[in-house]
């Protein structure tokens, strides 16, 4: 221990676990398809991820719906149709589609999980549960692999390819590549969500919430209530709504709890954060059961992780802006666009929200390419872009499809014998078309298709 409070562990030997052409850190909505298109590609894959199961926002956070889904094809609609032909998620009449909350976007959680790692399994991907990326293994700028961590103790996955989708860029960042995380004057972030589900068996044409595009408002209801109860309650936040779950009677989904001030790269402020919506959860429920149709309602379960919006965004060859995003911008090496609303949760009132109309914007191949560490690509919320085109692109269908492209790249690049900065964009928008990806769905189609 030295005056400065730090501590210098003693180095050791570390075994290697495994040496394969791509490893993805992180099994949540863009690396499940990040190791399915790398596997699908040919390459020797390795997926770690440190929670029990596969999802990420989609399932350890309860995110559900998931916009931004329709029409993708690809990976995302092989993978949506077996959760339908399960009944993980039910077809409705595509009149009912609505875009954004539909009911015809909600799914089972628990199958979610199942087809996610039963898709891997048959796609040869290897795969390790409950594991940490803890440091990447870097040599003048290069990344060699990354040093694991579990139950067994520290060991290293070499790779010739790393794909970051922690979500947070921690690989990204610990290798050497430089990044931004919150508003520039002040570094703050959007506020964090704890996602829960409220059981109630009575009929939801009973439900007193306003509907909106599928799902329910309850901050209306909620203010009522405390009114006439004469209860003194605070919303955490302006909005707070319900989402039925045709694929789950008696559950409904509420994102209700929010805690501003975080920063979800720090233990301690997730710590204070989950302790904080916990408390809002319970508090929430208490109230709703002063009303007849909430009176016997109780939490069915929570996420078991924080639902956070931002943290780092990894500085990539092509930087996505705001103006990109809200002039819709098209790029020749695009694998996706994004027709989400841009929706930064404004900190205070000199900052504006949304953008609820803008066209669909391209996200580059170049996004995906961060300066400086060669030989890693990332995907999902954490790729290169400013807050606001971040806000958008941070929704789990366009994770998907970065996640998508990040591992066909990937592995093409090694099958081209070069570093994915030197990759043709091009060419893996070629592969991803070929695969049945739509880079830029028909906005018209997309009733039609239902979903998907």
């Amino acid at each position: 221990m030295n005056m400065n409070n730090t501590f210098f562990e003693e180095a050791q030997e570390i075994n290697i676990f495994d040496n394969v052409d791509v490893l993805v850190c992180g099994g949540g909505s863009s690396g499940i398809f990040a190791a399915l298109a790398s596997a699908a590609q040919g390459a020797d894959t390795f997926l770690i991820e440190q929670e029990g199961f596969f999802g990420g926002t989609a399932t350890a956070y309860l995110v559900n719906p998931i916009p931004e889904m329709m029409g993708k094809g690809g990976f995302i609609k092989e993978f949506m149709n077996r959760m339908a032909e399960k009944g993980g998620y039910i077809k409705h009449d595509p009149s009912e589609v609505k875009y954004d909350f539909s009911l015809a976007n909600t799914y089972d959680v628990e199958l979610f999980k199942f087809i996610a790692q039963e898709m891997l399994d048959e796609a040869g991907v290897k795969m390790l549960l409950h594991t940490l990326a803890v440091k990447p293994i870097v040599e003048n700028d290069v990344i060699r692999g990354v040093i694991i961590e579990n139950k067994s103790g520290r060991q290293a996955i070499l790779a010739k390819r790393v794909i970051d989708c922690t979500g947070d860029g921690d690989i990204a960042s610990r290798s050497g590549a430089p990044h931004e995380k919150g508003r520039k004057k002040d570094g703050l972030m959007p506020s964090v969500s704890l996602l829960f589900h409220l059981h109630n068996d009575k009929s939801l044409d009973e439900l007193p919430a306003t509907p909106f595009g599928g799902i329910f408002l309850l901050s209306p209801l909620m203010k009522k209530i405390a009114r006439k109860s004469r209860i003194k309650y605070a919303l955490p936040y302006d909005v707070a709504f319900l989402v039925p779950m045709p694929v789950s009677p008696g559950k409904l989904l509420v994102n209700l709890a929010h805690v501003k001030n975080i920063d979800g790269t720090k233990g301690e402020d997730l710590t204070r954060a989950h302790v904080e919506l916990r408390r809002q959860i319970i508090e929430a429920t208490e109230l709703l059961r002063h009303h007849p149709y909430f009176s016997a309602t109780y939490v069915a379960s929570t996420g078991t992780c924080i639902y956070v919006r931002e943290t780092r965004r990894i500085m990539g060859e092509y930087y996505l802006t705001e103006k990109d995003a809200v002039q819709g911008k098209h790029f020749e090496d695009a694998i996706t666009s994004c027709r989400y609303m841009i929706d930064v949760h404004p900190l205070d009132k000199s900052e504006t929200g949304r953008y609820e109309n803008h066209p669909p914007f391209d996200i580059p191949y170049r996004s995906l390419v961060p300066l400086k560490i060669e030989n890693l690509l990332m995907a999902g919320r954490c790729i290169s872009s400013d807050r606001y085109a971040q806000s958008a692109l941070r929704i789990g269908g366009t994770c998907m499809s970065t996640g998508e492209a990040a591992g066909t790249a990937a592995a093409i690049s090694i099958e081209e014998n070069i570093i994915p900065r030197k990759l043709d964009g091009k060419l893996v928008t070629e592969a991803l078309e070929k695969r049945g990806v739509i880079i830029r769905p028909d906005e018209s189609t997309i009733p039609e298709n239902c979903m998907f």
